[in-house]
């Protein structure tokens, strides 16, 4: 990988991340100093007492890292993939995106000529950084700053992509049970071993997709069931730290468009085991021919109801632990993000910075969701990028204020994007975002 995560500087930006795409005189070469601590290095607030005070005070709700003494509740756990559905606690929005911006910085570290390191960070050029706060959910939001658009790799990106693909999913599965449809959760996996290696997984589960989305038996049971579409999402998990390590673990959700009754309850539940069985065979078949191995009937393929695919899609986009795929926490394994929460836990743990590189190298350029030809045009959604989604900004947002070059230079030094956000968002709003700003300005 060539870093470490002791490598690299997480409490400290380097030069790149000072400037805009031509602002190079922001900051001169001699604050270019490294730090390992990650998240804001509040030991730096020593300016004047407002400024520890926005640090400590009621507005920033305590130091990066703690957390409100919640009453917990046991996480509801998914039997068949092993992943947490929800950790048992209430979800705070703007806590989450502190989380997400101490994970970006990681990413940083591990990929530090990555678009990810600039994320957030660089000026867009002949534009200020500026702060908004949404009137509909009381979060708080960056303008004017370059991002990445990378639903894999960033953290911050990704959270923003997945929501605003939930909501287009549920636009379209909405419509689809209104006009008398129905919609399957069909999920795939294969046999996987500790020694494979992701990318030399990733190709032959494309060539038995491939292979099995082309077999006459498996479109003789779509017609079966008057598919109209289809939207597939791939995953991966890593069990290295699971009783057997049998590592990588990459497998895919289909959301069957079918067009039988007016309810998935219409399909009687022998039709439904028919229809998995019908694939199921062929779905083995495909694996065994590109050297994957015949997976298991109980745990190769499944074809859930409507009632598990509207929750599969319900906790899709949601942010922090519950994001979709390769952000949300798992139990019989670990997330690429869960790979970024180890390092923060340990920076010793070298092997999770490996294994995040390996992922985002292998999962560059692929696409998280795939529609059927057609499908977004039926339902009448836009065709936006990544990248468009991310750089959107939310309509009912207000400006709050502006920073300067010198201020946003403050900010990147003591790693701080993620705790302005939140005082931003808090009821004294610019106000503490002033306090903090003094507490960590430059002598």
């Amino acid at each position: 990988m060539g870093l470490s995560p002791l490598s690299c500087n997480i409490g400290r930006p380097c030069l790149d991340d000072l400037q805009g795409s031509k602002n190079y005189k922001d900051i001169s070469s001699s604050e270019v100093s490294c730090d390992p601590l990650p998240g804001p290095d509040v030991r730096s607030a020593s300016g004047p007492a407002e400024g520890r005070k926005a640090l400590r005070g009621k507005a920033s709700g305590g130091f990066l890292g703690t957390t409100a003494k919640f009453a917990a509740k046991s996480p509801q756990i998914d039997q068949g993939t092993g992943e947490i559905l929800d950790d048992g606690m209430p979800f705070d929005p703007m806590l989450a995106r502190v989380n997400r911006f101490s994970w970006q910085s990681v990413v940083k570290c591990l990929q530090p000529s990555s678009r990810t390191a600039k994320c957030l960070r660089w000026r867009q050029a002949g534009k200020q950084v500026e702060i908004w706060k949404s009137k509909e959910y009381r979060t708080a939001s960056y303008a004017g700053l370059q991002t990445c658009g990378s639903v894999w790799a960033c953290p911050v990106c990704a959270a923003k992509i997945a929501e605003r693909r939930r909501a287009e999913i549920l636009a379209a599965m909405t419509a689809h049970k209104a006009a008398g449809g129905s919609v399957f959760l069909l999920t795939l996996t294969a046999p996987h071993q500790r020694a494979d290696g992701i990318v030399d997984l990733l190709e032959k589960h494309a060539r038995a997709l491939r292979s099995f989305w082309s077999r006459r038996s498996v479109k003789g049971v779509l017609s079966d069931m008057a598919m109209l579409g289809q939207i597939r999402a791939a995953e991966v998990t890593h069990g290295r730290k699971s009783e057997f390590n049998n590592g990588w673990h990459p497998h895919h959700h289909i959301l069957c468009f079918a067009g039988v009754g007016g309810d998935s309850a219409a399909v009687d539940e022998s039709t439904r085991k028919d229809w998995a069985v019908r694939l199921y065979l062929d779905w083995s078949k495909c694996c065994e021919s590109v050297g994957l191995g015949c997976p298991s009937f109980a745990h190769g393929l499944r074809l859930d109801d409507g009632s598990k695919a509207s929750a599969y899609v319900a906790k899709w986009g949601l942010e922090d632990e519950m994001t979709k795929g390769h952000t949300k926490k798992a139990s019989k394994g670990e997330t690429p993000f869960d790979f970024l929460r180890a390092i923060l836990a340990d920076s010793n743990d070298k092997q999770a910075g490996v294994l995040f590189v390996e992922f985002a190298k292998a999962f560059k350029g692929k696409q998280q969701l795939r529609w059927s030809p057609g499908l977004k045009k039926h339902f009448a959604i836009g065709d936006l990028s990544d990248d468009e989604l991310a750089a959107r900004q939310d309509d009912l947002a207000r400006l709050l204020g502006t920073l300067t070059v010198n201020q946003w230079r403050d900010v990147l030094r003591v790693e701080g994007r993620g705790l302005l956000l939140q005082l931003a968002a808090g009821p004294d709003g610019w106000e503490a975002v002033e306090r903090y700003l003094s507490g960590i300005a430059s002598c």
